[in-house]
């Protein structure tokens, strides 16, 4: 069976999806009103409604190709199966980002390759506490080989199937 990363909605894929939507909705209006209108006036709505449309359309094809490309690296990963065990350090709450006032929580483990060094990798938002439910102090890490740079905490394997009403 093969394994594909789980698609979170984000704040990248969420911007993506609005600016995407605008600048449909500009482009269209401008185009529109330059259609019925036979006057100098319909160019400027045409440039003016026509290139904001285009600048938003362009922003939101950039933001949802990084989702698409994001995801496609996490299953690449999985799906390559190369993985390595991380010890479980910790988990935290991400500051940075906050949803109807709440911060999520991050899991964080780190793996020490053979030359001494110490990786630090960081799982996906969480929004409820995965502490007391985590089955394992350890976490599969899928990673491109000695490349650390891309990688997947696959935390979904050490924490039940959580159901929120």
């Amino acid at each position: 069976m093969e394994r594909k990363a789980k698609f979170a909605m984000n704040t990248i894929s969420i911007l993506g999806i609005i600016f995407f939507c605008m600048g449909i909705v500009f482009m269209a209006f401008g185009i529109g009103f330059t259609a019925l209108s036979q006057e100098e006036m319909g160019l400027v709505f045409l440039w003016s409604f026509g290139g904001t449309g285009l600048s938003f359309l362009l922003i939101g094809i950039v933001f949802l190709l990084m989702t698409i490309k994001k995801k496609s690296i996490h299953t690449r990963l999985l799906q390559s199966g190369s993985y390595i065990l991380a010890e479980i350090s910790g988990v935290t709450l991400n500051y940075n980002i906050r949803v109807n006032g709440k911060s999520p929580y991050v899991v964080e483990c780190r793996y020490q390759d053979g030359s001494g060094n110490v990786h630090i990798f960081k799982s996906s938002c969480l929004f409820f506490d995965p502490y007391p439910l985590l089955k394992s102090q350890t976490v599969k890490v899928y990673v491109e080989g000695e490349n650390y740079k891309h990688y997947y905490v696959d935390i979904d394997e050490i924490l039940p199937k959580v159901i929120r009403h």
